[in-house]
C-alpha cells in the first residue's frame, strides 16, 4: 500500500479501514516473530532482515509492474519476468555468496541429479532384464518357464523394492 501511494503513475489513494487492516496485519507478524525469537533455539535476527527486504522489494516490483503495464500494454508477461529476474539477480548473488548458501543450493542440487542418475539407471537395467526374461519365457517349456515366471515375479519384487526405497530415502 505505501508503495502504491507513492509510485509516480499509481498515486493510489486507499480509505481508512484499509489502513488500520494493513497496520493490525504488520503488527501480527511483528508479534508472531519476537513470540518465534523467545522459542526457537535456530531464529536469526538476519533471517528477518531478509524477510522484510523481501516483502519491500516484492511490493516495489508489483507496483512497477503494474506502471509498466499500464505505460506499455504490449509488454508480455514473458518479458515481465525475465526482467524482474534479471534485475533481482545481481541484488541475490552477493548475500548468497557471502553466506555460503549458494554453494550449499549447488552441492544440494548436484546431489540430487546424482541420486536421481543413480535411481534412474536401476529402473532402466530392471525394466531390461524383466524385457529380457519376458522374451525367453516364450522361448522356453515346462520347468524353465516356471523359473522364468518366477524370475519376473522376483524381478517386479526388486522394482517394487527399489521405489520404495527411492520414496523413503525422499
Amino acid at each position: 500500500m505505501v508503495m502504491g501511494a507513492f509510485i509516480p503513475g499509481l498515486r493510489r489513494k486507499y480509505p481508512a479501514h484499509e489502513y488500520v487492516s494493513a497496520i493490525l496485519l504488520v503488527l501480527g507478524l511483528i508479534l508472531f516473530t519476537l513470540a518465534d525469537a523467545q522459542t526457537s533455539p535456530s531464529f536469526s535476527v538476519i533471517g528477518v532482515i531478509m524477510v522484510i527486504g523481501a516483502l519491500v522489494m516484492d511490493s516495489f516490483l508489483g507496483n512497477l509492474q503494474e506502471v509498466i503495464f499500464n505505460m506499455n500494454p504490449e509488454t508480455t508477461q514473458m518479458e515481465m519476468l525475465f526482467c524482474s529476474t534479471v534485475v533481482g539477480l545481481p541484488l541475490l548473488i552477493p548475500p548468497m555468496v557471502l553466506t555460503g548458501e549458494v554453494f550449499e543450493a549447488w552441492n544440494s542440487c548436484s546431489e540430487a541429479r546424482l541420486r536421481e542418475a543413480a535411481s534412474l539407471e536401476k529402473h532402466v537395467l530392471l525394466k531390461k532384464l524383466r524385457d529380457t526374461l519376458e522374451s525367453l519365457k516364450g522361448h522356453v517349456a515346462g520347468r524353465n518357464k516356471d523359473d522364468v515366471e518366477e524370475a519376473i515375479a522376483m524381478v517386479n519384487v526388486l522394482c517394487f523394492a527399489v521405489l520404495s526405497l527411492n520414496y523413503d530415502l525422499q
